[in-house]
């Protein structure tokens, strides 16, 4: 409650002046009671939750939002970078036995959101009822522990194009991806050399190894997504057929969460909890004749083996972006693994590129300026070096940067 009194102010008040008075108009003995009341209130559903599920939602609902929108309104994840970080280049300086680790790195991005669906499609006349839907939506789910906003999960679209990528990864293996790639030389032309023709067998060369693991043929490989529902989602319907035939498990990375404040980037699963996939099974083309007997259901919600280990929950409100990214470069040079494929999200993709590649390369490289598209696959060479002065440096080869499957935005 605020006191009616009127105040006068006179044209010589600053703005701390005016702000003060304003503050002294609040009742304090109003402001605590009213305090007392909302923590009265959830004090009494903390204890009723013990023994009701309606409590127990409601409990989990209103935290979730709480954080979702502090989240909203404090992060700062763009803020706090190292700013003498070396320049990635000075890993070329060092010496054969300062190479640590040489990986190689696949980043599929996940489909349309629910919130993309939303937000993304343009502010024309459909975006108020695009917004009143999935209002209703959330409603609908008002005492569960869904979400339609926050960890948003994947669309209807979002969906297809996850099967999309399923179908096109089904048939593309080494041998494909060779095929495509002499088909598509041959219809540009041009004149060779031999540096042109270095580069050109180079880039063939890792074309036809990403495609093999990408299958799981050839090399050691290794699947991780973000702790996001729609990257999980995206990952496992994309690999659907290598998940059935090997029934090896997905990794789930907390540092791989999304770099953004909205609240969709906030994550529904807990530390060591798996990103809820209940239902993913229907999403599925021609389920049945997939091999799932290595496939068992598990703390997810479905079939879809997921290895929580590396997840730490939701991100903190104070997390620096950059923290997380450095994160996953140290874990992809400590794997046994040579490929490392990930599911995750563009904009954390897209400052990964800005972080590691050189300097002079991420102020001009589509890889750095734009996103990739929904589930749109992008590898490239992630080096680890101990340099003599900087310590541990990581860079991305502006070079081994390939599109394998959508490429970026226009």
């Amino acid at each position: 409650r605020i006191r009616a009194r009127s105040v006068m102010f006179s044209a010589s008040d600053t703005p701390l002046d005016l702000l003060l008075s304003r503050a002294r108009e609040i009742d304090g003995v109003a402001v605590l009671s009213t305090a007392l009341v909302v923590m009265g209130a959830y004090g009494v559903m903390f204890v009723a939750a013990a023994g009701s599920p309606f409590a127990r939602a409601v409990l989990f609902k209103t935290g979730l939002f709480a954080r979702a929108l502090a989240h909203m309104a404090l992060s700062r994840e763009k803020s706090g970078w190292p700013k003498n970080r070396p320049d990635p280049a000075v890993a070329l300086d060092v010496s054969s036995s300062d190479v640590v680790s040489v990986k190689r790195v696949i980043f599929v991005r996940h489909g349309e959101s629910t919130w993309n669906e939303i937000f993304n499609r343009g502010f024309n006349f459909r975006f108020p009822l695009r917004l009143f839907e999935g209002l209703m939506s959330e409603l609908l789910l008002l005492f569960t522990k869904s979400s339609f906003f926050v960890d948003s999960p994947l669309s209807d679209y979002g969906y297809e194009q996850a099967r999309e990528l399923r179908r096109f990864l089904r048939d593309y293996d080494g041998d494909a991806a060779g095929a495509a790639f002499d088909a598509a030389r041959k219809s540009e032309g041009g004149k060779s050399t031999a540096g042109s023709d270095a580069f050109t067998a180079a880039r063939r060369a890792r074309r036809v190894a990403d495609a093999d693991a990408l299958a799981g043929k050839k090399s050691t490989s290794i699947i991780v997504s973000s702790n996001l529902r729609r990257a999980v989602a995206t990952t496992a319907l994309g690999f659907w057929d290598r998940l059935a035939r090997t029934g090896e498990k997905i990794y789930v990375l907390s540092c791989m969460q999304e770099m953004a404040r909205n609240v969709d980037t906030c994550a529904l699963a807990g530390a060591r909890e798996c990103p809820p996939l209940h239902g993913i099974e229907s999403k599925v083309e021609d389920i049945n004749n997939t091999p799932m007997g290595r496939m068992i259901v598990g703390d997810s919600g479905s079939v879809v083996g997921l290895n929580t280990h590396f997840n730490v929950g939701n991100k903190p409100i104070g997390r620096v972006g950059f923290g997380g990214l450095l994160e996953f470069a140290e874990w992809c040079s400590a794997q046994d693994a040579e490929c490392i494929i990930a599911g995750g999200h563009s904009l954390w993709f897209k400052e990964f590129f800005k972080a590691f590649l050189d300097r002079d390369a991420s102020k001009k490289d589509l890889a750095a300026r734009k996103k990739i598209v929904n589930c749109g696959v992008v590898g490239f060479t992630l080096t680890h070096v101990k340099h003599p002065r900087h310590g541990d440096v990581y860079r991305v080869d502006p070079e081994s940067v390939d599109s394998v499957y959508g490429g970026f935005a226009r």
